[in-house]
């Protein structure tokens, strides 16, 4: 008898069990070799879907059952056969592999990722699984008949000497070094095995008969040649410049990027870079990395990059730089929320080598996120934990550092720790270091990159930041007509102003305030606007300020500090984190034309930007940011010392927030996520976690469930989210192009595909707001009452009415009531 793992949907083709467990195992073997768990890995592959042996399973996949797809189990038979088998002679070790292997496989279809050792009130969740199967009847005898077949199809003296290579290498980690990063092992074994068996079954339904060998290494090394090239190319240029100041300038750009190419030589670790803003930084932190990939064989390059208009301009510089091919998608590999995720048709659309990059980050380029990154290691979803393993023997460079949400610090920490031990090197890169090294479990900067970083900071700088102070030497309070004449004087001498406040409401008062001028063009900018509204006011703006032909004011949101290459004569910035001023100034004489551009900090009236709600952090950040502006008034506020302040105070006041402390849904109990995967040493004794739950553990269940493993990472994924999903997505109707998407969305005749094809292209369009329906007081509770937008509950999506948004104001036209925030 022939038993079957899949059979094609498309046109009945049979793929044997024996078949898909040897490939899985072959996959698992390579990519497990990363972290010196060949056989750990292979052996998780090879007994994944031992359950299918089941003669219920064969009956339901050969239709001749009437079973529900799901309702058979086939993903514990490998974890209570590993449990039982007697072939061990290191019975801790074994205990070890039983509980990393096993549970990888128990969770090999589990959205939320490995179950929990340790879990609430102090339960043994896949312990208690484990013991239940093993103990019914049942269960006893029908995994017994499923090992006749295997042992059929394989040989048991093959199956007991890969045993003992899977147990050789526990002993070689080291039992204290696998219980202390236990939580990042077992989340590599399944993120291995979930891409091994996904990328097998996938390849079958697609006929594809490859072997997914790509040698990204290679690739990365030829990069390497051709970026050293255009280094040599442009030294030649430069030799060339007329122009000193711009000589001057790519001089300096050279020395930061021939450090990056030094520092590339020393062995993998943590390093800094901590290139000023217009030091070259996308381009030097390439060098780097390909240095590394080339000299001591990395496999992949990842960006990490907080904003996806950053990605994709980092993306287009970087194919320009390396291969000119605009188009090449799987080998420079986007992977964020702005890209469409399935093709409209497959005969014009599909490229399989780009579904299988984007799938599986098997690329030796990756630009993505900071939510989809942290997804990989801590959240939920087979598509995220896929991608975590593609993170050893990598380079990850870390785009704007600072910006990673303070609750995920330490969990990065611990991570970033793990990963270098696997050989992965981390580039931590901002103009604004921040203070990772003052948290609980700091990290250990191995080297910050730029040589001399004060005389750095002082040959690169283009602006300067000077507070507006009162008599007493504290920030000035303004209110909007205040404002409006400081910005009246400051137009008499610069022909470009941008003001950036911290609120909707302030950046949308402030607009109205400024009278309309001949000669003036003013624009107003928010979040209250679709991205694609926003794209097109960029354009029209930089048109203009290169043109230079009339005065500009541009009033905006903090949306315009990061990814957007424009540059103003003159900023004004409201107090805000230092990080954030910074970035600012940063949007001040960006291309040096004039000797130096200034940014003024102010005080806004607290009853101009009403600060409240989501964004009371930012009071907090710019109270330590006034604090800093009095306490350094001879020091620039763009020196490393003041920088290095803010960060130190900011984590101490936001210190109950660094373990990421949620709240329960099921009894509004306050728990904290990265205790639940935290292990520290006490009194000389075993690694041990920090979490509350433990005590309840040790106590109650550990007499019957004496687990090696005590980590919680099932709870962890269930909880953890990157951004606070405290808005709804509602979609306008911006241009033609948005109205015929609303249009064909409401459409009686779109498919369930189409619809999500069409949402993903609705992106663009969307603009997020905050609250829900339930709250009648809240944004989106007032834009529903007021008729603003409606609900569709057969798509469910909100749109918005064609008369509440306008170009100008964007969703809600104006009323300050509406989006404050």
């Amino acid at each position: 008898m022939t038993y079957l793992a899949h059979i094609s949907q498309d046109d009945g083709r049979e793929q044997s069990l024996n078949s898909h467990l040897l490939n899985v195992r072959q996959l698992c073997e390579k990519w497990g070799a990363d972290c010196q768990l060949t056989h750990v890995c292979g052996l998780a592959g090879w007994l994944h879907d031992v359950g299918k042996y089941n003669q219920d399973f064969q009956r339901y996949i050969k239709g001749i059952s009437n079973a529900k797809r799901g309702s058979i189990d086939h993903s514990t038979a490998g974890a209570i056969y590993l449990a039982e088998y007697d072939g061990q002679v290191d019975h801790d070790a074994a205990q070890l592999l039983t509980e990393l292997v096993g549970n990888a496989i128990m969770a090999h279809h589990n959205p939320k990722g490995i179950l929990d050792f340790v879990g609430p009130n102090g339960a043994a969740p896949f312990s208690k699984r484990l013991a239940k199967l093993q103990d019914d009847p049942r269960y006893k005898q029908q995994y017994e008949q499923d090992w006749t077949p295997f042992f059929a199809d394989f040989k048991q003296s093959d199956f007991t000497t890969y045993y003992q290579q899977a147990i050789s290498e526990i002993q070689s980690l080291t039992t204290a070094k696998l219980i202390k990063d236990q939580t990042f092992y077992l989340r590599f074994v399944l993120s291995v095995l979930i891409d091994a068996d996904h990328t097998d079954t996938a390849d079958f339904e697609e006929g594809y008969a490859g072997d997914h060998q790509e040698d990204t290494a290679a690739i990365l090394a030829n990069y390497d040649a051709v970026d050293e090239a255009a280094v040599k190319q442009q030294i030649v240029e430069n030799q060339q410049q007329r122009n000193p100041k711009t000589k001057r300038l790519n001089q300096l750009r050279q020395e930061m990027s021939d450090a990056c190419y030094r520092a590339a030589n020393d062995t993998a670790g943590i390093y800094s870079l901590s290139v000023p803003t217009g030091g070259g930084k996308t381009l030097s932190s390439l060098r780097f990395a390909l240095r590394k990939a080339k000299t001591q064989n990395v496999q992949r390059i990842v960006y990490v990059v907080p904003y996806t208009t950053i990605i994709e301009q980092n993306a287009d510089v970087i194919r320009k730089r390396l291969n000119g091919n605009k188009e090449d998608s799987h080998n420079i590999l986007e992977y964020h929320s702005n890209i469409s995720n399935e093709p409209n048709d497959k005969s014009d659309f599909y490229d399989p080598n780009y579904y299988y990059a984007r799938d599986s980050w098997n690329a030796p380029i990756i630009l993505t996120s900071q939510v989809a990154y942290l997804n990989a290691l801590f959240g939920s979803g087979s598509k995220n934990i896929r991608h975590m393993h593609r993170l050893v023997h990598s380079v990850i460079i870390f785009d704007e550092v600072q910006t990673l949400p303070v609750k995920c610090i330490q969990l990065n920490n611990d991570a970033l720790k793990w990963f270098t031990q696997q050989g992965t090197t981390s580039l931590l890169c901002t103009a604004t270091q921040p203070a990772l090294d003052q948290v609980q479990n700091g990290l250990t900067v191995k080297k910050e990159i730029v040589p001399d970083l004060e005389q750095a900071q002082e040959a690169f700088k283009r602006v300067e930041i000077t507070p507006v102070l009162n008599q007493d030497e504290q920030l000035k309070v303004f209110t909007i007509p205040d404002l409006i004449a400081f910005i009246e004087t400051k137009l008499a001498d610069n022909n470009s102003l941008l003001v950036i406040l911290n609120t909707k409401a302030a950046v949308l008062a402030a607009y109205q305030a400024l009278p309309e001028q001949e000669n003036l063009l003013k624009y107003h900018l928010s979040t209250a606007m679709c991205p694609k509204n926003r794209q097109d006011k960029f354009f029209s703006i930089k048109t203009q300020l290169e043109n230079n032909n009339q005065k500009i004011v541009v009033f905006a949101t903090n949306l315009i500090e990061a990814g957007v290459d424009l540059s103003f004569s003159c900023v004004i910035r409201s107090c805000a984190g230092i990080d954030s001023v910074i970035q600012a100034a940063g949007r001040c004489n960006r291309n040096n034309e004039k000797t130096m551009g200034h940014t003024y900090l102010i005080q806004m009236d607290r009853d101009v930007e009403r600060i409240g709600g989501p964004l009371k952090f930012i009071q907090q950040a710019a109270h330590i940011t006034k604090v800093l502006v009095h306490e350094n008034l001879h020091h620039s506020l763009l020196s490393n010392q003041v920088i290095k302040q803010y960060f130190t105070r900011l984590y101490m006041a936001r210190n109950t927030q660094l373990p990421y402390p949620i709240t329960t849904l099921n009894d509004n109990e306050s728990l904290l996520l990265y205790p639940l995967i935290a292990f520290t040493k006490e009194n000389g004794e075993e690694y041990q976690p920090s979490s509350k739950w433990l005590t309840g553990y040790i106590q109650k269940w550990r007499k019957f469930f004496p687990n090696r493993l005590t980590t919680a990472p099932n709870t962890v994924a269930k909880y953890f989210q990157v951004i606070d999903s405290e808005t709804t997505d509602v979609i306008v109707q911006y241009d033609k192009d948005s109205e015929k998407l609303v249009s064909e969305l409401l459409s009686e005749k779109s498919k369930f595909s189409d619809i999500s094809q069409l949402l993903k292209q609705a992106q663009q369009y969307c603009v997020s707001v905050y609250g829900d329906l339930k709250n009648a007081n809240s944004q989106l509770g007032q834009l529903y009452a007021s008729g603003s937008i409606k609900y569709y509950p057969e798509q469910d999506i909100y749109v918005a009415e064609a008369g509440a948004y306008s170009e100008d104001y964007g969703l809600g036209k104006g009323k300050l009531d509406l989006l404050a925030y």
